[in-house]
């Protein structure tokens, strides 16, 4: 509730800074100079990338301010239940549950386990379909730090612009005025975007990216071990135990890891591929 309520207040304070600052200068500098900075960057953004990515960004931002944090024990849950399904009722009810599935990346892991494709098989085409996940991502990261570097400069643009114009009409105090307050409120527009608007996005961005990959190397891991059969116990445990930074508040999860390693062999680590390529 608090990550909601805390960019609300921050947009609210950036409207009324806005509005401040509007009623201390003319109408048409605001406008000039908040052209400046929003049309100067977005014409070397589109110059610079495709416009599909415009639009995937656009989703990836809605899904990572519109969604909490990830619940992985729901992944992890559905995992051990897909394999107590395999190892009970074999492939045939294994494919008829993966029709619920709502994971996409999940569902396909599945079906290929289901297909009979050997283990390597199911590892390099799920890795693949990661790494192609993560560069997706890096691209849309890329686009919002252009953003964040382009929009300061455009501010300074205008800032040079204002001082030309001060210049330009030395001897007519109004003129000078209006020339400065260009030069001001365009390096001020450009900053306040850039670090209200455009960083957060990225931060946001950035930390959604890490909790899909953690999911994802979690999918993988899993749907490898319900290839070699492994007792669904056992994937939850190694499952739980490897983001077990993310349960450090849920008492509960403490508990059940407990009672489930005393009856269980330990298992091994478990690498998560964040960055590079995965160790099997």
């Amino acid at each position: 509730m608090l990550q909601k309520i805390l960019p609300v207040s921050g947009i609210l304070i950036f409207v009324i800074l806005s509005g401040t600052v509007s009623d201390l200068s003319s109408i048409s500098a605001n406008i000039k100079s908040n052209l400046i900075v929003l049309t100067g960057t977005l014409t070397c953004c589109i110059i610079s990338y495709p416009p599909s990515l415009f639009s995937a960004l656009f989703d990836s931002i809605c899904r990572a301010f519109s969604k909490d944090k990830k619940d992985f024990s729901q992944i992890i849950d559905e995992i051990e239940n897909l394999s107590t399904i395999n190892r009970s009722k074999g492939h045939m009810a294994l494919d008829a549950e993966s029709r619920k599935i709502d994971n996409d990346f999940l569902k396909m892991g599945v079906e290929m386990v289901v297909d009979g494709y050997d283990r390597y098989t199911i590892f390099k085409t799920l890795e693949r379909r990661y790494d192609s996940f993560l560069s997706a991502r890096r691209s849309q990261a890329e686009l919002v730090n252009t953003v964040v570097k382009l929009m300061p400069v455009f501010g300074f643009v205008g800032t040079i612009i204002g001082l030309i114009n001060v210049l330009h009409h030395m001897g007519s105090p109004e003129m000078i005025g209006k020339g400065v307050a260009m030069a001001l409120l365009t390096t001020f527009y450009g900053l306040l975007y850039a670090n209200v608007l455009a960083l957060p996005m990225s931060k946001k961005l950035t930390e959604q990216t890490r909790q899909d990959s953690i999911e994802l190397a979690l999918v993988i891991e899993g749907i490898l071990d319900i290839a070699d059969n492994v007792n669904s116990k056992l994937i939850r445990y190694r499952l739980r135990y490897c983001i077990g930074e993310f349960f450090q508040d849920d008492s509960t999860c403490a508990g059940d890891a407990l009672e489930t390693q005393s009856n269980l062999p330990q298992a091994p680590e478990m690498e998560l591929p964040l960055k590079k390529g995965f160790v099997r």
